[in-house]
């Protein structure tokens, strides 16, 4: 929390007087993709508008879209069109365009996640989803008994690499020989709830062997939880703390706070407070981790803890260098002990 706290005051800071003017122009709006409830992502992100209308009585616009890209784009547009400003796009890096549309529309403010571009009205924040993952990968390559681990995802593009690679590297950093595999079932219209696939994904892993199986995979993830808890291997979730979907059988989950980093982006954004470029916010600032609580008590000892927390340490202190997949689109599994 006070890691949070200094970054918002650090941000509290106007360079113009013309960028504080947009103040009064405010009417946000969330656009989703895909159902609210049933992707662990947009849980989050309507965590932080809530705590942000209850804090300021300001009510935020929250309207759920097609996950269909085309039927996205349209009820981006309608809202710009219709005076809304910032516009909160939590799945930016799946805008085609994105650049070229903002442009279009130099008097609205547009408030990106994971996705960065320098234009001077849009706000991007970037989670450092591969320091998270990074403990995730750890943790699983500790609870192993095959030495054999999994990950399945939906899109196979960059931003999803990103968990990936972060996973890989804390799996090799505690087991050099760990077999990592790996699955995407695709981008189709509906893939991100399509529970089937990403299930069908995890029981193949499993018939290889794998005994520990990470999902990235929104609303096509709890899935995958239910079918390692029902083969009595583990499982571990994303974005929000999904320990208690299968008691017993989520090692963990790597939770990112987006519901903060929505609030605080809401606040900046009420007081006319904007900053080109982007920020990155990672295990330094509280903003991802991974998840020890009483439904997975029994999975991890006080040694794994205790590993897991020296680890977490020397990523902050840079002891222990994760490489960003989306630097590069390389995935480096060096690192240095």
């Amino acid at each position: 929390m006070r890691n949070f706290y200094v970054l918002f005051i650090l941000f509290a800071v106007c360079f113009t007087q013309a960028v504080c003017a947009h103040a009064d122009n405010f009417k946000p709006v969330v656009i989703y993709q895909g159902s609210i409830e049933n992707n662990s992502f947009n849980v989050s992100i309507h965590e932080g508008v809530k705590k942000f209308s209850k804090k300021t009585g300001l009510n935020c616009t929250e309207v759920v879209s097609s996950v269909d890209a085309a039927d996205y784009y349209k009820s981006v547009k309608q809202y710009v069109n219709e005076g809304y400003s910032p516009v909160f796009l939590p799945y930016g890096n799946q805008f085609a365009n994105l650049v070229n549309f903002v442009r279009n529309y130099p008097g609205t403010r547009f408030i990106v996640l994971d996705t960065v571009y320098d234009e001077p009205n849009m706000f991007s924040f970037v989670l450092a989803e591969h320091e998270g993952s990074f403990l995730a990968g750890a943790l699983a390559a500790m609870a192993s008994k095959s030495k054999k681990i999994g990950f399945v995802s939906v899109a196979d593009i960059p931003f999803l690499r990103r968990f990936w690679c972060g996973y890989v590297q804390g799996a090799k950093y505690v087991d050099p020989q760990i077999t990592v595999l790996k699955s995407f079932i695709g981008s189709y219209t509906g893939s991100w709830f399509d529970g089937n696939a990403t299930s069908a994904l995890a029981n193949r892993m499993m018939d290889k062997g794998a005994d520990v199986i990470y999902q990235v995979a929104g609303g096509a993830g709890p899935a995958v939880l239910e079918a390692v808890a029902a083969r009595g291997k583990l499982g571990i979730g994303v974005d929000v703390n999904q320990n208690s979907l299968h008691p017993g059988s989520v090692l963990t989950s790597m939770i990112k706070r987006t519901d903060k980093v929505v609030f605080a982006a809401l606040m900046l954004a009420k007081r006319g407070v904007w900053r080109d470029n982007f920020k990155r916010l990672g295990l330094e600032q509280g903003a991802v981790g991974i998840v020890f609580d009483e439904n997975n008590k029994s999975l991890v000892t006080p040694e794994m803890r205790a590993r897991i927390e020296v680890i977490k340490k020397d990523i902050v202190l840079g002891s222990i260098s994760v490489h960003e997949y989306t630097e590069d689109l390389k995935c480096s599994v060096h690192v240095d002990k």
